[in-house]
Order: C-alpha cells, then structure tokens, then sequence
C-alpha cells in the first residue's frame, strides 16, 4: 500500500521557520504593546476624573487644609493646588510615554507586514497571520 503525499504539504526551510517564529515574537511584541497603551489610556481617564474631583475639593475646602496623594505605596499629604500640578505631570508623561509606544506599534507593525508578504508570496495560502478575533 502506498501512502501520497498531498498537495497541500509544503516544505519549510530553516530560514522560512525562523521568518514564522519572527512574525509570531513581533505579534506577541504588538499585543503587550497595545495592552500597554490600553492601560496608559485607562490611567489618563482616571488622572482627569481625579483632577477634576481635585478641583472640585479645592473649592469647597477651607484654605491650608491638605489632601492625601498616592506616591508610590504611601500617601504623602499635598495642597490641592500641588495635588493639580503633580496629576498634570503624571498625565503629561503618560502621554509621551503613549507617543513611544504608539511607535514601537507601528515599527513592530512594519517588520509584521514585511514578513507577512515574504511568507505569504512563499506559501499562499497554506499559512495563516491573521489574528483570530
């Protein structure tokens, strides 16, 4: 009994597994990165509810009275002025640091797109990139 071999079987190289595994740590790479805007997002929503309620207690407390503000583990006691300027400060980096990420995205991006073209014009349809939704 003789046993074919399909057509659907493709051979793979050393090199085209090495594109496959590259394409698959760029793809793990791209998710923790927009995790990580995701969480940078969710801060910055959370920085502005909080300055606004800061303002609004600014208003209603009387003057030298102080607020507690988280630095770290511990909560050091700040005016609400100071409170205000340190969450525009926590917010202003939250944004750059979202700049940055929002470019490693979009190199990790192009490496992916490359290496998706390579791969695709190799085996067609045999191999599948796509994320699964």
């Amino acid at each position: 009994m003789t046993v074919g071999v399909s057509d659907n079987d493709v051979h793979i190289s050393l090199d085209d597994q090495k594109m496959i595994n590259k394409f698959a740590r760029q793809n793990q790479k791209l998710e923790e990165i927009k995790d990580e805007l995701k969480a940078a997002s969710t801060e910055i929503e959370t920085l502005g509810d909080c300055s606004a309620d800061v303002e609004e207690l600014s208003i209603t407390l009387d003057e030298g009275v102080t607020i507690p503000y988280m630095v770290g583990e511990i909560f050091v006691l700040e005016d609400p002025d100071q409170v205000q300027t340190l969450l525009e400060e926590r917010k202003s980096e939250l944004q750059e640091n979202m700049k940055v990420l929002e470019d490693q995205a979009s190199g990790v991006r192009g490496m992916m797109a490359d290496l998706k073209t390579q791969l695709y014009a190799k085996f067609g349809e045999a191999i599948n990139l796509e994320a699964d939704q």
